[in-house]
């Protein structure tokens, strides 16, 4: 089966849960906004914005609205991957696919593409708004650049994703352990805490995340330093690719697991 056919297979099934849950198109349109409205709440609580914009060197009303879209992104695209083998497993149709021929790499590479899509148009709604009303015509470009290179970071982290999804899901309770998998991506991502300033086990850390460096990417963009730019965008391309075969070979360790298991009836 080809790319394409899985992919038009997955934006059919993705679409027609967005249309008919219209509340989730809502939310996808608010989720940055809340995110930043909250943070920016609390951070006004306790400190000045110029002490922010000092000393990261950003506006906090830009730096969080592109932090929140950037991690409401990322994290969706890493989900679809993760809870996808839970999802097959609870509505029936892992055996299905277990038994089908098709390439694991390109299901997975397809799957979380359709809400990708969907998000990318979201950034019209949050992302190129707040640039624009803030910079004019050189934040629309500017917002754009961004929207870009986040598109990109979700990209480079189907791959990694993949081999998470297989490890964990093998291991058992993977729900439990996706639960608290999810967070650490979150911090670890460097979005709303710059790896810069992470201590050196989280920054070691946070460099195996391929959208880490992408995410670097913006904040050396937002503050017009635009030093080791490619160098960033291949580090992370490049660990999306190492990943690729480990990713690859996770997903079918775990279905083999459970082609051996068989079919619980208890």
């Amino acid at each position: 089966m080809s790319f394409y056919s899985i992919l038009r297979a997955e934006y059919k099934l993705v679409y027609s849960e967005m249309i008919r849950r219209r509340s989730a198109l809502i939310a996808m349109i608010l989720y940055p906004y809340l995110f930043a409205g909250f943070t920016l709440f609390f951070g006004y609580t306790m400190g000045s914005a110029e002490i922010f914009s000092r000393r990261i060197g950003v506006d906090p009303v830009i730096f969080m609205i592109t932090a929140s879209y950037t991690v409401m992104s990322v994290l969706a695209s890493v989900d679809d991957v993760l809870w996808r083998p839970l999802s097959d497993t609870f509505i029936g149709t892992l055996p299905y696919i277990i038994a089908s021929p098709v390439s694991r790499l390109k299901l997975y590479l397809a799957i979380p593409i359709p809400r990708l899509t969907a998000l990318i148009v979201m950034g019209f709604t949050s992302i190129i708004p707040v640039y624009t009303a803030y910079y004019g015509l050189e934040g629309l470009l500017s917002g754009l650049v961004v929207m870009g290179l986040i598109t990109l970071g979700c990209l480079t982290m189907i791959t990694l994703a993949m081999v998470i999804a297989g490890l964990v899901h093998t291991i058992g309770e993977s729900w439990r352990v996706l639960n608290i998998v999810r967070p650490l991506v979150m911090i670890l991502l460097g979005a709303y805490y710059p790896r810069i300033y992470m201590p050196l086990i989280g920054y070691v850390l946070s460099s195996l995340i391929p959208s880490s460096h992408i995410v670097e990417v913006i904040h050396n963009m937002l503050r017009g330093e635009l030093s080791n730019f490619y160098i960033l965008i291949a580090l992370a391309i490049a660990l999306a690719v190492l990943y690729a075969p480990g990713g690859n070979k996770s997903i079918l360790y775990w279905e083999k697991k459970k082609v051996r298991e068989g079919v619980k009836t208890d």
